[in-house]
């Protein structure tokens, strides 16, 4: 076998993950299959650690909601209901708790809810957005927010503490 070419490895790589997707396209039918009755548009679809369950966002009677979608028997349970935006969202890495964004508050903050209670707990509160929540292996969660006038990356517990800022844009003058 001789030595790869340059970008050869990142072609692969990209075929892989296209033929990932596909896969999982097929495994789910397509986004119709999500919901029966009149389509709805589902986004985000994130698979939980053990593969048993989807979340993913979709319309709700007044905003977009959570909802957990069971793979082997396709049932649909939505996880929050209310009158405003909650999206983006992202398991734990023990499947246990989803954190997500929402505007309940009137501006974007991470909420994580405990999926055996069902309970919702705010984890920031301030004026800007906090967006793309990703639970990280180590059990903090990522995301990006623009609190400091700029989009950078920060982390935080699940319980809301301890947050950290980690990278910082360099203004210029």
């Amino acid at each position: 076998m001789g030595k790869m070419k340059k970008g050869e490895s990142s072609v692969k790589r990209g075929i892989i993950i296209a033929i990932f997707l596909i896969g999982v396209g097929i495994i789910l039918g397509g986004c119709s299959l999500f919901q029966k009755g009149p389509a709805l548009t589902n986004w985000e679809p994130v698979m939980s650690p053990d593969g048993m369950k989807i979340a993913f966002e979709s319309p709700g009677d007044k905003g977009f909601e959570i909802y957990l979608r069971d793979v082997s028997s396709g049932q649909v349970e939505q996880l929050t209901k209310n009158e405003v935006d909650d999206w983006s969202p992202s398991w734990s890495p023990d499947g246990t708790a989803i954190v997500f964004i929402s505007n309940r508050d009137k501006n974007v903050d991470l909420y994580v809810m405990d999926l055996a209670t069902k309970n919702v707990t705010r984890l920031t509160t301030n004026e800007k957005d906090d967006v793309n929540p990703q639970w990280g292996v180590d059990g903090r969660i990522l995301f990006n927010s623009n609190r400091t006038g700029a989009w950078e990356i920060y982390s935080i517990n699940p319980d809301g503490t301890d947050l950290k800022q980690l990278t910082q844009t360099a203004t210029t003058k």
